[in-house]
């Protein structure tokens, strides 16, 4: 199999997370046009279009959302990888269990401000949305989503989940603003609907908040199996997306995306530190967690 030029996929990696040339091209360190041309280069080695481009508005496809998590993924693994190879002897792995959108969106891509100030420590992700039992899946530590009710585990509050509506700047322009969470009139509501069943009570969704009869039935709810590519199809303009406040941080300043409604709400669960109660000093994963503390303080009250 003959696989995609790597200088390709780092710029596909850069630009899929930051949805932005521009930005892809200064983490890299090279032009625009460098970029640009790189994922036109990927495209062709591939025959598909992984970016829907327009005037105002630069998102993934549905291939390229798809090739993303894996590509975000790999090359997140191999970059750990790497840096155990070449750590010297006496680093320190920790191995830390988290869902993989919470990975993939938020971590991984802050990972390396913690590797600059504890280059002696290096953490492996273990990406799933099962619960691990630390002692037979030799996981140090987990980053999970509840309602604080872990039995048997420390738990540290790390981010305190607001949720808010947001569309593209496309979107609103042709449909106007939210009046209220609760009364969505003419517009298409967004909704990630979870297989399994636990983790979909977890989420809160639009039928919690608004009431059936408020919802107008010529505008279907747009359905997708998880929080990310529902964002992900707000991105692209296709309607209004639930999204918890830690998502939505570098699409808002850069203005892919936009609030809809100056409403937000509270959800039922939020993100917990958790560590078995039983475990031994491990001053390595105090320090990360110091470290996730100091990086979520401002989703905390």
């Amino acid at each position: 199999m003959k696989l995609p030029p790597m200088n390709a996929l780092r710029a596909f990696e850069a630009a899929s997370r930051h949805l932005s040339v521009s930005r892809a091209a200064e983490e890299l360190c090279v032009s625009q046009g460098a970029v640009s041309q790189q994922l036109r280069n990927l495209e062709d080695h591939l025959g598909r279009e992984l970016f829907i481009r327009t005037p105002n508005s630069f998102a993934l496809s549905e291939e390229g959302e798809a090739f993303a998590v894996v590509v975000q993924q790999a090359l997140g693994e191999i970059a750990l990888a790497a840096s155990e190879v070449t750590s010297e002897k006496t680093q320190h792995t920790l191995n830390i269990s988290s869902s993989p959108n919470m990975a993939i969106k938020w971590l991984m891509p802050r990972l390396g401000d913690f590797y600059q100030t504890h280059p002696d420590i290096s953490i492996t992700l273990d990406q799933s949305v099962n619960l691990v039992t630390f002692k037979n899946d030799g996981v140090d530590a987990g980053i999970r989503f509840g309602d604080a009710e872990f039995e048997g585990l420390h738990n540290t509050l790390l981010i305190e989940v607001q949720l808010s509506a947001v569309a593209s700047p496309d979107y609103i322009a042709k449909n106007g603003r939210l009046e209220s969470l609760s009364v969505p009139g003419k517009h298409r509501l967004i909704e990630n609907y979870y297989a399994d069943k636990k983790i979909r009570s977890q989420h809160t969704h639009w039928a919690n908040i608004v009431e059936g009869k408020l919802v107008n039935p010529s505008v279907d709810y747009l359905v997708f199996p998880d929080e990310y590519q529902a964002f992900n199809g707000a991105l692209q303009g296709q309607g209004i997306a639930l999204v918890a406040n830690y998502w939505i941080d570098e699409e808002i300043e850069s203005g892919a995306i936009e609030y809809i409604c100056e409403e937000s709400i509270q959800s039922g669960n939020n993100y917990y530190f958790v560590s078995p109660l039983d475990a031994r000093p491990n001053p390595g994963l105090d320090s990360f967690r110091d470290w996730l503390l100091d990086q979520t303080k401002k989703y905390r009250s």
